[in-house]
């Protein structure tokens, strides 16, 4: 008989041991020092799926979080990663099981939102949706950058410099996170904890860097970008990466997370290509960071509308909707109604909304609005799963 339950911190070491047979096998860093908070011990969250014999069959991770939502409104929320089942156990439903377990576990601690680094119809089946849009923005190198990376300070703009972090920056880079509107909350250590784990840089199989700007008032941003390993190697030694370097991943150098004012962030993205020798650099601008979008649209940045990483689950509505009341100049029950049973109606007129209809409404500023939803009731913006905080 299958037993699924919460793991327990002796068996963590089991449970990266299996996600490292499934997902990087003899591959470099391993799921635990990629993912400490799903793997080191701790106030567990994870469940597991164990055969008769006590042995690990199935896993899935869980991470919690609170989400800053637009500078006023706090949102709990679970992030689920690293879910798998040994080959020798697969085809008898573990996933969906540990999956019910987890959806339960979510709407105990009162977290409505649950954020899926997939699209399988395990989790389209329960209810989670693809969410709301963002901007990729492309930009290229745009000058010779032959002395880029042989100067640990490489001007930007006239009043902004560039060079890469030291670990006595990471206060101040906590504290440029910490300006940011719609965020996952973090301590400085645990962000520090999160930077050295490079989870989403190991994924992209590029090498994670993170990149400040100063100017005279001491730290005016920071980026953390992912780029091809032997770029990492060349700046940190401070020798002239090669023109003829061949990155051994087919993703693109990627921004993975930034923070600072709009104007002093653009610069310092605009100036990345350059500072970094790169040929091309994806950054993901969340829909609500429109002042940044615009910036790097003016300097010269390509834009395309893309859907946001993952799915999400909504586990209740209601009281993601309580949790978020501050986003909203008057009370949500005006704008739609919650039955006991979950479904979804607009006030006014007493229409019940689809799925899809509510997901477009509460995410999406570019899902056609109903007629029947007022105007104030705007989208509440999220943060990007797929950053620092990816699971």
């Amino acid at each position: 008989m299958t037993t699924f339950r919460l793991l327990e911190t002796r068996e963590l070491t089991d449970a990266a041991q299996l996600s490292n047979s499934v997902f990087r096998p003899d591959i470099q860093p391993t799921m635990a020092d990629m993912f400490p908070r799903l793997f080191a011990p701790g106030v567990i969250q994870s469940y597991g799926a164990f055969t008769e014999e006590g042995t690990l069959a199935a896993f899935m991770g869980l991470a919690p979080s609170t989400l800053r939502i637009g500078g006023a409104a706090s949102l709990r929320a679970f992030s689920m990663g690293s879910v798998l089942t040994a080959p020798e156990h697969r085809g008898a439903g573990l996933a969906g099981e540990l999956l019910n377990l987890c959806i339960a576990h979510t709407q105990k601690a009162e977290a409505p939102l649950l954020f899926i680094s997939g699209e399988r119809s395990l989790y389209t089946r329960a209810g989670s949706a693809y969410f709301g849009r963002a901007a990729k923005a492309i930009l290229r190198r745009s000058i010779d950058a032959s002395s880029a990376a042989t100067d640990s300070s490489v001007p930007a703009q006239p009043s902004v410099r560039l060079r890469l972090a030291e670990p006595q920056d990471l206060l101040h880079v906590h504290h440029l996170h910490e300006l940011n509107d719609t965020r996952f909350e973090e301590s400085a250590a645990g962000l520090g904890e999160l930077l050295g784990a490079a989870a989403y840089c190991n994924v992209l199989g590029l090498a994670q860097l993170t990149v400040v700007a100063e100017n005279q008032n001491g730290l005016a941003a920071y980026a953390v970008i992912g780029v091809p390993h032997p770029i990492r190697s060349a700046l940190q030694s401070s020798s002239m990466p090669s023109s003829e370097i061949q990155p051994e991943t087919s993703n693109p150098a990627t921004v993975i997370s930034y923070g600072g004012d709009a104007q002093n962030t653009a610069n310092l993205i605009h100036a990345l290509p350059d500072f970094c020798r790169l040929d091309e650099l994806h950054v993901e601008i969340p829909w609500q960071d429109q002042a940044l979008e615009t910036l790097l649209e003016q300097k010269g940045a390509e834009l395309q509308s893309i859907r946001n990483g993952g799915t999400l689950l909504v586990t209740d509505i209601r009281l993601m909707l309580e949790q978020a009341y501050d986003l909203w100049p008057l009370p949500w029950e005006e704008a739609l109604r919650v039955d006991a049973d979950g479904r979804v109606f607009a006030t006014t007129s007493n229409r019940e909304l689809s799925r899809t209809e509510w997901y477009g409404t509460l995410f999406d500023p570019n899902y056609p609005r109903p007629g029947d939803i007022p105007i104030w009731f705007d989208p509440i913006p999220l943060p990007n799963p797929y950053g620092l905080h990816y699971i």
